[in-house]
């Protein structure tokens, strides 16, 4: 097999990045873009490695019996939902593999018994979160066609291309938030080049337009739209948000956020409030209808899914067996959405949490909810279990970011002597590699798995883990 090569393949399964997977008869692996289980295709290897082959698809000779047309119509080349032409019950599945896959080969854990991944109630407008760029480099399908090449493809809001890192899909309608989500898309693209407005470059780190966020709540009816630019135009945001307004009323706060940051991250250095309060209001409601009220300025982190999150805090919480005697560390708490959600069984609740943005809003929350058993500290993880005793606590429950935790505090939890632990992660691959490591001095072993489907249509899913004292 050597780059280049055209060869006929039946694809077995998706790899964890939503590719499809084959094998020669020698058991050689070849992962193919853009396939399905179930597809046989002709494959161009693209490129060949001591272990495995990476190739496209040349012909797709007999689909998948689990291939569905995808709604989208930039589907295949905008990044966003890699396998919306898969069955849902099928990517389900898949997810739950890829958790056992993750649990078996990177945790050595072989005897677990892993339920079926909890399906999303929406798949499609389910984002309460949308982060659209403006970029000057406008993807073209096929640069060699002329009737492509229009005269404003230097012009572009929408969402990254795979592996180009300035190429914007122009989007004109996308199936992850809302309709008005995608007025405001469209308002905010006819506005500014209808003014020949500059785009930010990421080479001459000069230009104004830098990123569109919109933010909507499930069940209050807010709606927030943050346009970040590289700096503030008053006399040009008043008339944006005016015609905006005009528009589309049920917009209930508009800003302009600032940031000179080089990095191309959708992240302020400086507000300013053109319309509205600055902030939305979300709710996350409980397995017994509690309801909890979350304030979510433009840089609060909060779950995408907003009512996939009450399944997944809920899964936590039953994994947790929380009751009134309870004292629980919250670790990475973010805004407190975990701790408050759970502070009502417990006797307390203490959140630590390295972004002070994030201790500012936890904090907010906790006193929007009335909460006076919960308190939150600005700390990183790892030196804040090092210099505190954990013998106070009995419970732990931690949601950290893809990349897992640290080993230092896979080690001390390790050798705690809490009664359980709840983890909760985005990332199955890392958090296999943590609880191996938690597990490892055989204090702790898996009691329950959970997985739930946060983000339909894409290969990413979450999972909920109990660890319990051996």
């Amino acid at each position: 097999m050597n780059k280049g090569d055209e060869l006929e393949f039946k694809i077995e399964a998706l790899s964890t990045e939503g590719k499809g997977i084959a094998r020669t008869e020698e058991g050689f692996v070849v992962f193919v873009e853009k396939a399905l289980p179930g597809d046989k295709a002709l494959v161009q290897i693209r490129k060949k490695k001591s272990s495995y082959a990476e190739a496209r698809i040349v012909d797709l000779i007999s689909p998948s019996e689990f291939r569905v047309d995808p709604r989208c119509n930039y589907f295949g080349t905008c990044g966003g939902c890699k396998i919306q032409n898969y069955d849902y019950s099928k990517q389900l599945e898949f997810k739950t593999q890829s958790v056992k896959d993750a649990f078996r080969k990177i945790g050595g854990f072989g005897d677990l018994e892993i339920p079926p991944t909890i399906g999303s109630e929406r798949i499609f407008f389910y984002r309460n979160k949308m982060e659209f760029s403006f970029s000057d480099d406008k993807w073209v399908e096929d640069p060699n066609d002329v009737s492509m090449i229009e005269a404003d493809n230097k012009f572009a809001l929408g969402l990254h291309v795979p592996k180009f890192h300035s190429k914007i899909v122009d989007i004109k309608e996308c199936f992850l938030q809302s309709e008005v989500s995608n007025e405001i898309l469209n308002f905010t693209r006819d506005f500014f080049k209808s003014r020949n407005e500059t785009i930010y470059s990421t080479s001459t780190h000069a230009g104004f337009l830098r990123f569109l966020v919109i933010r909507q709540s499930s069940y209050t009816g807010d709606l927030m739209v943050n346009l970040i630019t590289l700096n503030h135009d008053p006399e040009l945001m008043k008339s944006y948000c005016d015609e905006l307004l005009k528009a589309i009323p049920q917009i209930t706060t508009v800003i302009n956020s600032t940031t000179s940051s080089k990095a191309q991250v959708a992240f302020a250095q400086s507000q300013h409030v053109l319309f509205g309060s600055g902030y939305i209001m979300e709710k996350l409601i409980d397995s017994e209808n509690k309801e909890f009220v979350f304030k979510i300025s433009p840089n609060s982190f909060f779950q995408t899914n907003t009512l996939q999150t009450n399944t997944l805090f809920s899964v936590a919480k039953e994994f947790g067996e929380f009751s009134a005697n309870d004292k629980v560390f919250d670790l990475y708490c973010g805004a407190g959405s975990i701790s408050i959600f759970i502070s009502s069984s417990v006797d307390k609740v203490t959140g630590v949490e390295l972004i002070e943005d994030a201790i500012n809003n936890a904090n907010e929350n906790m006193k929007l909810n009335e909460i006076k058993n919960t308190d939150f500290v600005l700390s990183d993880i790892k030196d804040y279990l090092n210099s505190h005793e954990i013998k106070s606590y009995n419970k732990i429950i931690l949601d950290p970011p893809r990349s897992g935790l640290h080993p230092e505090i896979s080690e001390v939890l390790s050798d705690s002597d809490v009664e359980r632990i709840v983890y909760v992660s985005c990332n199955p691959s890392t958090q296999a590699r943590d609880i191996q490591i938690i597990c490892s001095k055989g204090n702790f072993k898996i009691e329950k798995i959970q997985p739930v489907d946060m983000f339909p249509h894409t290969y990413h899913v979450e999972n909920v883990v109990s660890l319990v004292r051996c």
